[in-house]
């Protein structure tokens, strides 16, 4: 079936090409909880809004400007709250916190790793920031606490206790974490971003309020686009009620004629396996030129066939040819 594009065209058929456009947005007023609105908005239309681009943000806060709405709203996003520690453990203590009084924040929405202060209470911190840590050496139930003093990121920090020591240090309770205080240093509690659109789609894009965003004890977290901070995401409890946005998705159809030629007459365009090579081509193609989101779909005629011979001196305006 090779060459079925290659020279002067004198079959024609038709398809329908279907583009799905970006996300349409929807503003209800209504306050809800995040989960009774991703209820809605799965019901009503598609789901809670996500947001893959810049385009997609300023087109969500003109739509809920566009309202006279100025203030928090929810999105699709959503992240689990989920504090480990380095040598995996999660008995009775594993839970132990000493947070200081405002925190855990997640400041910028990056704060993923965990600092005892000079106070003796614990900070989340950027992973990236570099400080002393503390390893342990031994078991747990018979360990020893070493404070290294070489300011490192808490990945390095982590490989260079495993390295030397056992790990990270543990801090199961106030005997241990009074054993440990000696200024700022890395201990081994942390905890993955694991943030989520509602509708499933890739966590790729986003754009965070440079500020606060307090996680308490919560477990799982709800996004806002914060109108008042210029759309910026934000996680609040899931449990406050606040109006949201939900999104659908609009395709395009358009019908676009096909005229092809056949180096091999013995070739049937009518040819299911020959329509889908043909299908399989034209969407290669798109691909090339950046097309994306496109489906392709071979339009009958009423006597169930898509390609007919065309009569010479037959009327060719307004066709467009692949």
């Amino acid at each position: 079936m090779e060459g079925i594009f290659i020279g002067v065209l004198c079959l024609s058929g038709c398809l329908t090409f279907s583009t799905c456009l970006l996300h349409q947005y929807h503003f209800v007023s209504d306050a809800k909880t995040w989960t009774e609105a991703q209820s809605y908005c799965r019901e009503t239309y598609t789901d809670l809004a996500t947001i893959e681009n810049t385009e997609e943000m300023k087109k969500l806060n003109d739509t809920v400007s566009a309202a006279g709405h100025s203030s928090k709203v929810w999105i699709g996003l959503y992240s689990h709250i989920d504090w480990k520690w380095s040598d995996g453990f999660n008995q009775s203590g594993a839970e132990y916190w000493k947070w200081h009084y405002s925190d855990p924040n997640n400041f910028k929405a990056n704060q993923f790793c965990v600092v005892q202060t000079k106070y003796a209470t614990w900070n989340d911190n950027e992973c990236h920031e570099q400080s002393p840590f503390v390893c342990y050496n031994g078991t747990l139930e018979d360990s020893d606490f070493v404070l290294v003093n070489t300011a490192k990121n808490w990945f390095e920090a982590q490989r260079h206790c495993r390295e030397h020591y056992t790990d990270l240090v543990t801090v199961r309770n106030d005997t241990d974490n009074d054993k440990i205080h000696n200024g700022e240093a890395s201990i081994g509690l942390y905890r993955d971003p694991q943030t989520y659109w509602s509708d499933g789609s890739n966590y790729s894009f986003s754009s965070w309020y440079q500020g606060h965003n307090k996680l308490g004890s919560m477990k799982v977290v709800c996004g806002v686009a914060d109108l008042e901070k210029g759309g910026k995401s934000r996680l609040r409890s899931c449990k406050e009620r606040k109006p949201f946005v939900c999104y659908s998705i609009t395709t395009v159809k358009t019908l676009v004629k096909v005229r092809v030629k056949l180096q091999d007459s013995s070739v049937d365009l009518n040819d299911p396996a020959v329509k889908e090579q043909i299908l399989k081509e034209l969407q290669e193609r798109l691909k090339e030129k950046g097309l994306s989101g496109v489906t392709l779909k071979w339009k009958e005629k009423a006597d169930g066939k898509v390609f007919h011979k065309e009569e010479k001196g037959s009327d060719k305006k307004k066709k467009t040819e692949l």
